[in-house]
This record gives structure tokens, C-alpha cells and sequence, in this order.
């Protein structure tokens, strides 16, 4: 076979699995953002938002922490329908709520209210990049990596000349190789 057709249908095979992988791309680029911030300590977690709120409730009657005080406290919050479980301590009482919690200081009646709310589909991104689905998704997810593997590979021979693989190309893609080893050397 010719070059010239080589050409032509390594660059129209690259075009066409490049369509391909665009959502698959999109899903673990935009995770791998939120999953490195939040390693780093910028999200609180990664599939929720958290909001805290203070407020002030009454000490319980002769200092006595009943069930009947837990659900007063949530019915006041609001929070009734949510309530999960509680723990108590020595000086201070956390309830456990379906998205969240209370904390309240039994010394002063001081809380705190722990609101998380699902970042719907950065959650669904999260789910898929660290592959919690297993089953069919594996191997969904291995042919998507071959298919990264096959755009690197024929992403090299798509430009001729000046711009191809043997000239200015072997420079970018030596660079491209040399990065990450640098930081495996940096960090290791």
C-alpha cells in the first residue's frame, strides 16, 4: 500500500476514535481536576458541598439526654426526617442526619450544623473515573484506555513534513515523555 493511503487512513482512523473517546475524555479530565484539588485540600469532598451553620439550642431538662431531646433539637433544625443515629459524649452530643450532622456542646447549648449537598455529576464523574460501577464498566473502560493508547500511536503520523514525527513532533513528544519522568524522578 502506498504512503499516501497509509496516510489518509491512519488520519481518518485517529478522526473517527477521536469522536469517540470525547465524552470519555471529558468525564476523567473534568474528575481529575476535582479529584487533585480535593487531595490537595481545596474541596472538603469530592462529591459533595458542605455548608456549616451555628446556632443556638436549648440544654436538655435536668441535664439528661433523652431521644425525646434528640428529635426536639432536629424537629427545631428541621431535620426530623433525617436523623440517622447520635452519639453521646461526655460534654457534647452529635447526631448523625442522612446528609450531614449536628454537633451541639451540652455545656453552653452551642451547635453546629453540617450540611452536605451532592455535586450532582461531578459525583457521577467521580463514580466513573474510580470505576466504583466495576462489572461491564471495566472492561468499558479498558477499551477506552486502548483507545487512548491507538490516538497516542496514530496521533504521531497524522502530520508530514516540518510539523511531523521527524522533525518538530519527536521534540513535543520527547518533551511529553520526559515530563512525567521528571516528576517520577522529582517525587520518588
Amino acid at each position: 500500500m502506498q504512503t499516501k493511503t497509509l496516510r489518509r487512513w491512519n488520519n481518518a482512523i485517529h478522526r473517527d476514535t477521536g469522536y469517540l473517546c470525547i465524552g470519555m475524555t471529558l468525564i476523567y479530565a473534568i474528575s481529575g481536576i476535582v479529584l487533585n484539588h480535593f487531595k490537595s485540600g481545596d474541596f472538603i469532598h469530592p462529591d459533595y458541598a458542605k455548608s456549616y451553620k451555628e446556632v443556638i439550642v436549648p440544654l436538655p431538662k435536668d441535664g439528661i439526654v433523652t431521644e425525646a431531646y434528640v428529635f426536639s433539637v432536629l424537629d427545631r433544625l428541621g431535620e426530623k426526617d433525617h436523623y440517622k443515629s447520635h452519639v453521646l459524649g461526655t460534654k457534647s452530643l452529635e447526631i448523625f442526619l442522612s446528609m450531614g450532622s449536628v454537633f451541639i456542646d451540652l455545656t453552653n447549648g452551642s451547635a453546629q450544623v453540617e450540611k452536605k449537598t451532592p455535586l450532582y455529576g461531578i459525583r457521577e464523574f467521580n463514580l466513573l473515573h474510580y470505576n466504583n460501577i466495576k462489572k461491564l464498566y471495566t472492561w468499558f473502560s479498558d477499551l477506552y484506555a486502548l483507545a487512548l493508547i491507538f490516538l497516542a500511536i496514530t496521533g504521531m503520523f497524522v502530520l508530514k513534513g516540518k510539523n511531523g514525527i521527524l522533525k518538530r513532533g519527536a521534540w513535543l513528544t520527547l518533551i511529553g515523555i520526559l515530563l512525567p519522568a521528571l516528576f517520577l524522578l522529582f517525587y520518588s
